[in-house]
């Protein structure tokens, strides 16, 4: 059986970790983080993943997944291991700090023995991967790159609320590698069988390739995100119906459905870092990305204009501006970028309450089901939101509704389709001109539904 080795333990890790016990391997899992580690001690899962934490419980008990916390030994003894150490520093940009101290204790833990192959699952900057391998030929000088060890990178898009499903069944898996290694051709064969007996597509290429395809598709991923929004704002202004508008555009097999969903921006992990970078490899090779950077400044636009569409609605549903000494509430639903996850790095709901607290007569409701006032994980909001006095996480979405001026869905969570929207009329505050005010970002309504609301969405018909 293979020995796999996987340190970090958090979204990709854990996944990662998962999918290959489910795979019939051996896993050993390490990460620096104690606290990780304790939790998995308690059978608690890593990372807020559906399936994830089901699939610890059974491994741990089965004995094919297990922890240490001595990287050395497990290293020595692996037949391959697995990096998933995080790359991101507090400004959502890449540090590979982290990374280089990491691959640093691997070689320097290999057995000279027998091959082990070191494949990187985290996401690396294009250009990374050869300097990683080139920085690892003078660490030991009793092993080869080539032969007892090679640099491997791995990478995958796990979309966050169906990352097993995505490591299980992926649309292809891309190899990096530095030379024509036939054993790390070979290794990853062997680690992903049961995926190529599927029949999936593997990229054998260099470090460099590989890099600009997971790049390049998140790229597109992102200029059909911010496409789709600015047809919505089309709609808008003309009457047109974005849901048709969107079925009749997806029904082109050349085009179709995914990402073709209006949004109030994209955010999370991969895509505005990676978007990013790519704009930013180009610059320094002397190409200007003028799509990409559209896409960008569209991204950036969009999410920046919706303070201003909140201000507007609460000043035009009163009849006039609002007096800064009336507060005035508002109910933001969701705080991660998307459902399924409790990701909220470069979250457009983050970026919309930090300039909504700029007001000093709006305070700030919050409710999403992966974030209460009893979960730890609100450390992970920052500060000047967490702690500022117009601010508050709330326990049930009820609770962020009642007496609101304003209610602004940002997630689509399944929880908000099956609102009582009788119950939510009845807790919000009614302005004397006007209807209780939704305004959703997600179209998860149809307007017929909220006849009884002024109810604004994205290229759908506004309710008044």
């Amino acid at each position: 059986m293979m020995v796999i080795t996987v340190i970090g333990c958090g979204f990709v890790g854990s996944v990662s970790a998962v999918c290959l016990c489910g795979f019939g391997f051996q896993v050993w899992l390490y990460d620096e983080d104690q606290t990780r580690l304790e939790r998995l001690k308690n059978n608690a899962s890593p990372a807020d993943e559906p399936g994830v934490a089901q699939a610890v419980v059974k491994h741990l008990a089965s004995g094919q997944l297990t922890f240490s916390d001595n990287v050395y030994n497990m290293v020595y003894k692996s037949d391959v291991v697995v990096i998933a150490v995080p790359t991101l520093n507090k400004n959502s940009d890449f540090d590979m700090s982290n990374l280089h101290d990491t691959i640093r204790k691997v070689v320097l833990s290999l057995s000279n023995t027998h091959y082990t192959a070191i494949v990187i699952k985290t996401n690396i900057p294009v250009g990374a991967g050869s300097i990683i391998a080139d920085n690892t030929l003078f660490l030991r000088t009793d092993i080869k790159l080539g032969k007892h060890y090679d640099i491997i990178t791995n990478p995958g898009i796990l979309r966050e609320g169906s990352a097993i499903q995505d490591f299980m069944e992926p649309n292809v898996v891309l190899v990096g590698t530095g030379n024509e290694s036939t054993a790390a051709k070979s290794t990853m064969l062997k680690m992903y069988a049961t995926i190529a007996a599927s029949k999936v597509p593997f990229v054998f290429a260099s470090y460099e390739t590989v890099e600009i395809i997971r790049a390049g598709a998140i790229g597109f991923l992102a200029i059909k995100m911010a496409y789709i929004n600015e047809i919505a704002d089309i709609c808008s202004r003309c009457g047109a119906d974005i849901n048709t508008v969107t079925k009749g555009i997806a029904s082109d097999h050349r085009i179709g459905p995914n990402s073709l969903r209006v949004s109030p921006g994209f955010g999370g992990t991969s895509f505005p870092r990676t978007v990013r970078v790519l704009s930013n490899a180009a610059k320094s090779l002397g190409v200007n990305l003028s799509i990409i950077d559209a896409a960008i400044e569209s991204n950036t636009s969009r999410i920046a204009s919706i303070k201003p569409q909140i201000m507007k609605l609460l000043n035009d549903a009163n009849g006039k501006a609002l007096p800064i000494a009336i507060k005035r509430k508002v109910a933001i639903l969701g705080l991660s970028f998307k459902p399924l996850t409790s990701d909220i790095r470069e979250s457009p709901s983050l970026f919309v309450i930090k300039d909504l607290l700029a007001e000093e007569h709006i305070d700030v409701w919050a409710y999403d089901p992966l974030f209460k006032s009893s979960r730890n994980k609100n450390q992970c909001i920052p500060t000047a939101i967490r702690e500022h006095k117009n601010f508050r996480i709330v326990e049930s979405v009820y609770d962020a509704i009642s007496q609101s001026d304003i209610v602004v869905i940002m997630t689509n969570w399944n929880e908000f389709i099956s609102l009582d929207l009788k119950k939510v009329r009845e807790l919000m505050n009614k302005p004397p001109y006007s209807k209780p005010i939704i305004l959703d970002y997600r179209n998860m309504f149809s307007p017929e539904r909220m006849k009884a609301f002024h109810y604004v969405s994205q290229g759908q018909p506004v309710n008044t």
